[in-house]
């Protein structure tokens, strides 16, 4: 019997941003464009710190995520891909995918993007509505990110793929179908879509705070997610995670390894790994990170180990987020059926079960995380591993 290698991944953290955008809470560096290469070069000696890893089999997927991975030069970008498969192997048929903004700029080097080895772009384009980009900061215009999509298709890369933002504070009713109508017409080959959130440390946070930044409220905002889904299922993409929808064969195969349990290397600045059980992470200071690597010391700044029934809890949590959701255990199902909880889930249209699989319908991935803790207050033990 042939036995399958386990997938494994590399996530690259690119922290390189033009300027910090108010809703922004990741880890991004603006202005140190002087920091760039010595960056580059740590990465690359990171990478090389886990060589050991190379009797994983190679790389399944590789991720350049950031900040903004794109404004790298794509010799340097290639460098840390070369680095990567040279160390960790690619397997063939990799999935490497690249983060981009759609300015005029950085839309002149897809070409070369693709050129250097990546066959998956992922273009941040948040709304095709110019009053909407300017309430979330954006550099670009609509008009522009129309262009960068043609100019990626144009680079023939094997997947295209299309962030887009609801729930946009102050934005108009019309603005959200409008930018989604958009979308269809475009036909990228993924699409990606995020209420946002008001995150703490931001200027958005700032704002509302000062009373400046409306409100939006959880009617509105359900009411852009049924929208998204809806005008998505027409179009014919298949929903396969509560925030990411594909055609045929373009599912993110990075993203969904992670959702379900697949092991992953994260590299750079705060960039997040799972190996053996373990989820560790870099720190978050860009000089520090530099000397750290130069002067051979551990970038870690922080680590957890899961075990049941937290492992298994979240396990479910991550499932149930997926088309697929999750295989129940024996002992799992028959405390879900003994519950009163499944015959109410089930009137509501909000859970389907196959045999010992359960997952959640449309109806339930509208409220997921609150029927994930439901769930998992019902079949999971506190006090054992259940995973029969």
């Amino acid at each position: 019997m042939t036995t399958r290698t386990p997938r494994f991944g590399l996530y690259v953290h690119i922290p390189f941003c033009p300027q910090r955008c108010p809703y922004c809470a990741f880890t991004v560096v603006t202005g140190r464009e002087d920091a760039v290469e010595a960056y580059v070069e740590a990465v690359c000696t990171e990478i090389g710190n886990w060589r050991h890893l190379r009797d994983r089999g190679g790389l399944d997927t590789v991720f350049f995520g950031g900040g903004t991975p794109s404004r790298l030069a794509s010799a340097q970008l290639v460098r840390i891909l070369e680095t990567a498969s040279r160390v960790l192997g690619l397997r063939a048929l990799a999935e490497i995918t690249v983060e981009a903004n759609p300015t005029t700029a950085e839309a002149s080097s897809f070409a070369d993007l693709r050129r250097a080895g990546c066959n998956r772009l992922s273009i941040g384009v948040q709304s095709f509505r110019d009053a909407s980009l300017h309430r979330l900061g954006r550099m670009h215009s609509a008009t522009d990110a129309a262009g960068a999509y043609k100019v990626a298709r144009d680079a023939d890369f094997d997947s295209v793929s299309m962030d887009v933002i609801f729930s946009i504070p102050g934005a108009p009713a019309e603005d959200w179908p409008a930018t989604l109508q958009q979308v269809v017409e475009l036909d990228p080959d993924h699409v990606s879509a995020y209420g946002l959130s008001v995150e703490p440390g931001t200027p958005f946070e700032r704002r509302r705070l000062a009373g400046e930044l409306p409100e939006v409220g959880e009617e509105a905002d359900a009411a852009d997610y049924e929208q998204l889904v809806q005008i998505l299922d027409r179009a014919g993409y298949e929903h396969y995670e509560i925030s990411n929808f594909a055609r045929s064969g373009h599912r993110s195969r990075h993203n969904w390894d992670c959702w379900t349990g697949a092991e992953y290397l994260g590299v750079g600045l705060s960039a997040h790994s799972y190996l053996a059980g373990r989820r560790f992470w870099n720190g978050s200071d860009l000089d520090e990170y530099v000397r750290r690597i130069q002067l051979g010391e551990s970038t870690q700044s922080g680590e957890e180990t899961l075990a049941d029934p937290d492992a298994r809890r979240e396990s479910l949590w991550l499932g149930l987020r997926t088309c697929e959701g999750v295989a129940l255990s024996q002992s799992e199902s028959e405390r879900l059926m003994a519950s009163d909880l499944l015959p109410r889930l089930q009137r509501g249209g909000q859970v389907c079960v196959d045999g010992r699989r359960l997952r959640l319908t449309e109806t339930g991935f509208s409220i997921a995380d609150a029927l994930s803790v439901s769930i998992a207050d019902i079949v999971v033990e506190p006090d054992l591993a259940l995973h029969t």
